[in-house]
C-alpha cells in the first residue's frame, strides 16, 4: 500500500509512531507498507479514520482523499458490514455472491455471518460489483454512490 507511506510521511510519522497510534509493532506495520501482508479489516478502518481518507482511496479505488462528506459516519465499532443487506436488496443469492467472488456458498455465508472477517480484496471486488464504496459496505457512510473510480479499475 503505497499511499499508507504517502500519508504517513505527509504526516512526518515514522513506522514506529503510526504503529504506536494504531496499536501494533513497527514490524507488523512495514510489512503493511511493503505489501507483505493483508490489512485486516479493523485496522484499514483505524487508518482510514486516523488520516481522515476513505477506506476507497486507501485501497486504491478512487484517487479522492476525501472521506465520504454528505453523510452521517455510523459508528461501527462491532465491524458489521452491509453484505447480507445490500445482497438481498440487489435480490442476489449466497450462491451468486459466492460465484462472483469465485468460492463457495458456504464459505461467503461465513462472511455474512460474521464468523469470518472478509479480506479486503474481496471487499473491493464486491464494491466494484454492487457499484457501491467500501465504505458503504462496512458502514462507514450511508451515502451508496461511490466517488469516482480509477481508469484501470
Amino acid at each position: 500500500m503505497n499511499r499508507l507511506k504517502m500519508l504517513r510521511k505527509d504526516k512526518n510519522l515514522t513506522q514506529q509512531e503510526l504503529a504506536k497510534i494504531i496499536n501494533m509493532s513497527q514490524t507488523g506495520y512495514s510489512q503493511y507498507e511493503r505489501n507483505e501482508r493483508k490489512i485486516p479489516i479493523t485496522t484499514i478502518k483505524k487508518l482510514a479514520n486516523y488520516f481522515e481518507v476513505s477506506v476507497d482511496y486507501l485501497s486504491g479505488l478512487t484517487d479522492i482523499k476525501d472521506k465520504y462528506k454528505n453523510s452521517k459516519i455510523i459508528n461501527n465499532e462491532n465491524n458489521i458490514l452491509r453484505l447480507k443487506e445490500i445482497r438481498e436488496d440487489k435480490d442476489y443469492l449466497q450462491k451468486d455472491i459466492a460465484k462472483v467472488l469465485n468460492m463457495s456458498r458456504k464459505a461467503y455465508s461465513h462472511y455474512e455471518s460474521y464468523y469470518s472477517e472478509i479480506p479486503l480484496y474481496k471487499l473491493k471486488k464486491l464494491a466494484l460489483f454492487y457499484n457501491v464504496s467500501i465504505d458503504y459496505l462496512l458502514y462507514l457512510t450511508d451515502e451508496r454512490v461511490p466517488y469516482t473510480r480509477k481508469e484501470e479499475m
